[in-house]
């Protein structure tokens, strides 16, 4: 037998014990005490005593190299990324478990370091730069490093949209407030001319009830003269009347003169058959002849006397014939005048008719243009409303623009709006 007796086998079986524990950690150390034992039983001991030294050496170096894995682990798990395993173990297992321990930690640690360092590009608004996804194969790490490459494909699509939209919004800002101070500017210069105009239209309101009172007058007094007019007519039918019986007592009495004529004749022929009868009587007809003699000169003084009243009596006939034709002329021209008179009235009642009207229209219109005139004022209000609020705008839009001209993400410097000639805004922006 191997061994020679049963106290051998015991303490053999003690130290295994001993050796079994402190393989266990259970105990610091062996009892190597040499006493009482034979020489093969201290060979062995010995051996075992090498074998143990060797397998605690190794156990040592592994569990420096399991605590630094324990330590990476841990720190991973609580997000430190940046620690590694230096240790080195004599069991190429351990190495290679170290080795890909590393390695993972320098992935994920220059992963992580890469998205931090783009997120903080991204904070402070570069776009340009991705991550680069060629670290991993697959798995959660690689959608991660993927999922912020499209991140920041997204936000850069959101920010050539917005980008055009703050181009476009600058450009159309800008021809909002030019207009507006266009509109601004014409709708104070049309306050301006309404007022003027709603005061001129006052006054040509107030000159056409001028003319409406005035041609109302002048319808009274036409109508007075058409009156006057045709009591003329009525004075001029009365003086064409005593005419008539003017020139009917001037027929009677040139009748009568005629026959003062007749008789101053039929006297002066008979003074002068007296007067020879009296120079045939000699003396005692001297008397008689003188009164022939005065008759005979009364006779020619009257015969003159009625050759003058004959003449005259001529030129009132004639006189009276003119007056008559006057008279009748007269008459007509009173006609003629009553009927201009009547047409006049009839103008003047139509020119009071059409004052009438407008004055009216010209009421409506000073009430319409009133009106415009408020809604003006009122427009002119809200168009330096619009006027402050474009501006406003505008200043929005370019602080916008400028704001995102500070802005880097890919496109960026191909981004432009189109025109056409008369430098609106068509809508669609140029993608070159």
């Amino acid at each position: 037998m191997f061994f020679s007796n049963k106290n051998d086998v015991n303490e053999i079986m003690r130290f295994l014990n001993e050796f079994d524990s402190y393989m266990d950690n259970e105990l610091n150390d062996i009892n190597t005490d040499k006493e009482n034992k034979s020489k093969k039983l201290i060979q062995i001991e010995d051996k075992i005593l090498d074998i143990a030294k060797k397998l605690r050496t190794k156990k040592t170096e592994d569990l420096k190299v399991y605590g630094e894995i324990m330590l990476v682990c841990e720190k991973l798990s609580d997000g430190y990324t940046n620690d590694e395993i230096s240790t080195k173990s004599s069991d190429a297992k351990i190495n290679y478990i170290s080795k890909t321990i590393n390695e993972m930690t320098f992935k994920v640690n220059h992963a992580i370091t890469e998205v931090s360092t783009r997120l903080k590009e991204y904070q402070e608004q570069n776009y340009l730069n991705e991550v680069d996804t060629g670290l991993f194969r697959g798995g959660s790490m690689l959608d991660l490093l993927k999922g912020v490459n499209s991140l920041k494909d997204e936000i850069t699509l959101i920010l050539k949209d917005n980008y055009r939209f703050a181009l476009v919004s600058e450009y159309e800002s800008e021809i909002l407030s030019d207009e507006s101070r266009k509109l601004s500017r014409s709708s104070m210069i049309q306050a301006v001319t309404i007022e003027e105009t709603a005061a001129s239209i006052e006054e040509i309101s107030a000159n056409i009830s001028q003319n409406r009172t005035t041609t109302s007058k002048m319808a009274d007094y036409g109508k007075k003269v058409h009156a006057s007019a045709e009591q003329g007519i009525v004075l001029v039918n009365k003086t064409l009347n005593s005419m008539d019986d003017i020139s009917e007592a001037t027929k009677k009495a040139f009748e009568a003169i005629s026959i003062i004529s007749q008789i101053a004749f039929q006297t002066n022929i008979l003074s002068l058959n007296a007067a020879v009868e009296a120079a045939t009587a000699g003396e005692a007809g001297k008397g008689f002849a003188v009164v022939a003699q005065e008759v005979r000169t009364l006779a020619t003084k009257s015969a003159e006397a009625a050759k003058t009243i004959e003449n005259l009596m001529k030129d009132l006939t004639n006189k009276t014939h003119e007056g008559t034709v006057t008279s009748k002329n007269l008459v007509d021209e009173y006609n003629i005048l009553n009927e201009n008179i009547s047409e006049t009235i009839s103008l003047i009642s139509s020119v009071e008719t059409a004052s009438k009207e407008q004055e009216i229209g010209i009421n409506q219109i000073n009430d319409a243009v009133a009106k415009i005139d408020t809604f003006t004022q009122e427009n002119a209000v809200i168009a330096d409303k619009v006027s402050s609020i474009a501006k406003q705008n505008l200043n929005f839009a370019m602080k916008t623009v400028d704001k995102m001209k500070s802005i880097h993400f890919v496109g960026k410097e191909k981004i432009k709006i189109r025109k056409n000639e008369d430098q609106n805004y068509i809508g669609s922006e140029k993608r070159e």
